[in-house]
């Protein structure tokens, strides 16, 4: 087996060349029979061409530890989908670290996960991805997310709370909640025809919707409880175009993930399904969304479930 980390140094407001890289170096001294090198990004998708090549390169097992936020995790799982050798690693010292939270860190931000010596000979478990397809230019488009999609209110808010991220004292957390504060005068969601595994579940204007294999989102909002990243399943949650007073008396539960103590009213306020193929398509022309942080403008989303996608260490 292969240990390879995958550093960003600039997650984390650019603390993890000086504080992670020294436990990196220390686990090396610790474990001399091991084969543990550290390759650094330096640029956008640098993680998966990292991870990429550093796999074609050896049939021998490789564990690669993604070492950043939820934007590394995303380009190294992309980098990592489609290697029968790889594990992959997931340690989460980024601003945001909803994927950790999926893992099973909870609102911890997944402490356990950044103990690196845990990860070493720690138990590996299946777990599923998304895949994306839309039509550009005539043909089919794929991506790869390991988390979820936002779309409407939901995906502006994350969008901005990218922008929000550079600016100094705000935290992963922070900046979602200061984004949801500005996008909601806006209150600008999208108009949508959305059906899952064929069902029609809404046609028409709305809030947001949500489509997760991880249950969080925004640096902590468990928008999707009942989400688990290897059942074979997507969650969808819509929230209508209901008023900014309704939603703001909805967040408070919509972040701790008990969405289901608010009384739905038939349909009225939120719909929420689980499902393994859900199709999206703007009434509208095109739409702006975001999967794992990323943006898209895209027409007609087909979003599926592929299980069993790729290994990961599970502490």
């Amino acid at each position: 087996m292969k240990y390879v980390f995958i550093v960003n140094p600039a997650s984390g407001q650019g603390k993890n060349k000086k504080e992670l890289v020294p436990r990196i170096e220390q686990l090396m001294k610790a474990h001399p029979d091991k084969d543990i090198k550290i390759y650094y990004t330096r640029g956008e998708k640098d993680a998966t061409v990292l991870a990429d090549q550093i796999l074609k390169e050896t049939e021998d097992k490789v564990t690669v530890f993604a070492c950043g936020g939820d934007g590394t995790i995303h380009e190294v799982v992309n980098g990592v989908y489609g290697h029968n050798n790889a594990v992959l690693a997931v340690v989460p010292v980024g601003s945001g670290n909803d994927f950790a939270r999926a893992l099973g860190g909870g609102l911890n931000e997944g402490v356990k996960y950044k103990n690196l010596s845990a990860h070493i000979d720690a138990p590996v478990k299946k777990i599923d991805l998304i895949k994306m397809t839309w039509e550009e230019n005539g043909k089919d488009v794929s991506h790869i997310c390991d988390n979820g999609i936002n779309i409407g209110f939901d995906g502006n808010a994350c969008i901005r709370a990218h922008e929000l991220k550079t600016l100094p004292g705000v935290s992963g957390t922070g900046s979602y909640i200061l984004a949801v504060t500005q996008c909601l005068a806006l209150k600008k969601g999208e108009d949508l025809k959305i059906t899952a595994d064929g069902e029609l579940v809404h046609d028409g204007p709305l809030l947001l919707t949500t489509v997760g294999n991880g249950g969080f989102c925004g640096g902590g909002f468990e928008s999707c409880p009942r989400a688990d990243l290897s059942d074979g399943l997507l969650e969808l949650l819509v929230v209508n175009n209901i008023s900014r007073a309704k939603f703001v008396s909805m967040v408070p539960k919509y972040k701790g993930g008990k969405i289901f103590d608010i009384d739905d009213q038939g349909g009225k306020l939120y719909k929420y399904r689980q499902a393994k193929k859900i199709e999206i398509e703007p009434n509208n022309g095109k739409m702006k969304y975001v999967g794992d942080g990323e943006m898209f403008e895209t027409g007609k989303l087909t979003i599926e479930v592929i299980k069993d996608a790729i290994n990961v260490v599970y502490l």
